[in-house]
């Protein structure tokens, strides 16, 4: 009986100790500063790297003509003079310095000159505009994210190169920040919407831009830009305990995105297409860095853009906004042939992001670099997948060659090497690493729940996170936390331990993204959830603008098929106008459609516009308001039309919680 009261002792009096931890931690909603242990982790990178390099400095510098007007700042859009607050400085302990440096490069901005025929002006969103001077004109390379930020870009190139006259657009690739700022060339007074769609203007992008322009940003938009919210950073405050770079440039502009329908699209390799004498060759480059994009060379200058295949960065193979997971080995394989076509000849490269590589020698070295890091991420992932190793595992021990993955250019600013090696053995073999167990897993509401009480209550979890919290290892001590704020969010303690936990995680990370998602979770708990957001990708006039082979989809993804299953089973013909003929078969409560195609036993017809179609299911125009004013006709029973509004959901928040449990008012009910 003594020697077990004896034994007693020693894990009483532990508890004891950390009651008392816990009741010295400060346990507020304030930010903190970064601990010991996060100084630590920091100055260690100084001798893992060599900051002595300064080309990239020089590099940035090149070209300059002119800073951004008004220092780059755009009311409630964008900000660069804020973004700028690391220059000349060294890095704070909440910053890690090969980050920090990167912010350096990349924030800067303004107009550059990149060869006698190509300027750019970067800076002023997440994405360069690049502006190539034709024969009598100038061809737009890219058009940022937002349009305000576009139209002051524009500004700015015309108040130092004149006002030309445009003669093309061209878009990269299938990603909002290259195309969503296309009205900024309206509000320049460069062109006008018919332009576009009578074809006036061309505007060139690659082979199934549309559907993936609409995949991400209109039919998982949403929760994208909610993600991306968190993600860029825009929901952080622009400080050294906040957003320090988007990596890719500054920071992404806080604006709604459009999405312009090409005219042109570019359907095989090789292709040219001359625009005001200038000879344009491009190279479909699927499933690199987005479903859609394309790589071009201009031969009259030797000048090439791999879009955004090449990078001073290590890039994304799966973007924790959410995407389709990319093609490691493709990305390689592509940049490789871009060598084997062009490496003797090329003299500049330029992109969408980051700053141009110029000189042959140097170009090729540059390629070569960023082509081994993604066979690298390939080869090395599946080379430990057939040993056994699972995803995690692999990006925890994967040995990889520092002569690659320690270069400047490749270090993971954007795309963070863990969630490359994970994500790249998901994509070839998928989420499941061969442990039964991982099928047996509950999510994290439940799972938190029966961990809770198999460690004997909440404060015995919280005792032990803050032990761990108080050792330096911020990972366990998140995880620990995690089970008591996903089964019980009202433990304020638990909640604020765990924001400062993800907080100290975020000031040591070297991956901007990483580091925004650590920051605006912690500050998510720390409001108590709902954070505003301003990123929008589904605006009504994004929606209005889709092809309707487009919109009959997204109609599909937003029915509550549960009210669509009560409002019983019809058939239905529409014919919007200047669209082909649609049949709509609500069967069952699932919103099925069908184009260039009129059942014979429809119940009823309706001729209508996109845009008042969307109107009167959003149930802002009532059918007999459109038939009167002459907007639609409806041939058949109208009463069947009348159970149409109410079961889309056209307008969801987008305010979400992404760490705290989701709020009552955003879950399906």
């Amino acid at each position: 009986m003594k020697t077990k009261q004896l034994i007693g002792y020693p894990l009483l009096f532990s508890m004891l100790a950390l009651s008392q931890a816990a009741l010295a931690y400060d346990f507020t909603a304030k930010t903190k500063d970064a601990s010991t242990y996060t100084k630590q982790a920091n100055e260690q990178v100084y001798k893992e790297l060599d900051f002595s390099n300064k080309t990239a400095f020089a590099d940035t510098d090149r070209g300059f003509i002119a800073p951004l007007l008004n220092n780059g700042d755009i009311d409630g859009v964008f900000s660069a003079t804020a973004m700028n607050y690391m220059q000349d400085k060294k890095a704070p302990a909440s910053v890690n310095p090969s980050l920090w440096r990167h912010a350096q490069l990349v924030n800067r901005g303004g107009l550059y000159k990149v060869n006698d025929h190509i300027y750019q002006v970067r800076g002023q969103d997440l994405s360069n505009l690049t502006v190539i001077e034709t024969d009598s004109g100038i061809v737009l390379y890219d058009v940022e994210y937002s349009g305000k930020a576009l139209k002051a870009s524009l500004d700015l190139y015309e108040k130092h190169r004149g006002k030309r006259e445009l003669k093309g657009v061209i878009i990269s690739h299938s990603h909002a920040d290259h195309f969503g700022g296309f009205a900024g060339i309206y509000a320049a007074g460069l062109a006008t919407p018919e332009d576009v769609k009578s074809g006036k203007l061309p505007v060139y992008a690659p082979e199934g831009f549309v559907e993936e322009a609409v995949s991400e940003n209109v039919n998982a938009g949403n929760i994208m830009a909610r993600r991306a919210g968190y993600q860029y950073g825009n929901v952080l405050k622009i400080n050294e305990k906040g957003i320090v770079t988007g990596a890719l440039g500054p920071a992404l502009a806080n604006d709604a995105s459009t999405l312009p329908i090409p005219n042109h699209f570019i359907t095989k390799d090789g292709e040219t297409v001359k625009i005001d004498g200038v000879d344009f060759v491009f190279y479909l480059v699927p499933a690199t860095e987005a479903p859609a994009e394309m790589v071009m060379f201009i031969p009259k200058w030797n000048a090439l853009s791999m879009a955004e295949d090449v990078n001073h960065l290590q890039h994304n193979i799966y973007t924790l906004r959410g995407a389709q997971i990319r093609d490691a080995a493709a990305w390689a394989k592509y940049i490789n042939l871009a060598l084997g076509r062009w490496g003797d000849k090329v003299e500049v490269q330029f992109g969408p992001h980051t700053w141009p590589v110029w000189g042959n020698k140097n170009v090729v070295e540059y390629m070569k670099d960023q082509r081994d890091l993604y066979q690298s991420l390939f080869d090395t992932t599946l080379r430990y997948a057939n040993y056994g190793y699972g995803p995690d595992e692999i990006a925890e021990n994967a040995k990889l060659p520092k002569s690659v993955f320690n270069k400047w250019d490749n270090r993971p600013y954007y795309g963070n090497l863990k969630n490359n090696l994970k994500s790249t053995y998901i994509r070839n073999l998928g989420w499941y690493d061969g442990n039964a167990a991982k099928l047996a897993a509950y999510p994290d509401a439940e799972r938190g729940q029966r961990y809770v009480e198999a460690f004997g209550g909440e404060q015995k979890v919280l005792d032990a996170a803050l032990k761990s919290f108080n050792k330096g290892d911020y990972r366990f001590a998140t995880e620990l936390l995690n089970n008591i704020v996903a089964s019980n969010p009202k433990n304020q303690k638990a909640v604020l331990l765990m924001a400062d936990a993800l907080e100290q995680l975020g000031y040591q990370e070297e991956t901007a993204l990483n580091r925004n998602w650590y920051l605006a979770g912690a500050q998510e708990l720390r409001m108590g959830g709902n954070v505003p957001n301003s990123l929008a990708t589904t605006s009504p006039d994004v929606i209005a603008a889709l092809p309707a082979d487009s919109l009959m989809p997204y109609l599909g993804i937003i029915t509550d098929q549960i009210k669509a299953e009560k409002a019983g089973n019809h058939l239905i013909n529409l014919n919007l106008k200047g669209e082909k003929p649609y049949s709509i078969d609500l069967h069952n409560g699932v919103f099925n459609t069908m184009g260039d195609f009129s059942a014979k036993n429809a119940e009823v017809t309706l001729d209508i516009s996109k845009l008042d179609l969307l109107t009167f299911l959003a149930g802002k125009s009532p059918m007999s308001d459109l038939v009167k004013a002459g907007k639609a006709k409806v041939t058949g029973d109208a009463k069947v039309l009348d159970k149409l509004p109410g079961l889309f959901d056209l307008t969801i928040r987008n305010d979400m919680n992404l760490v705290l449990p989701l709020q009552a008012g955003n879950r399906i009910k």
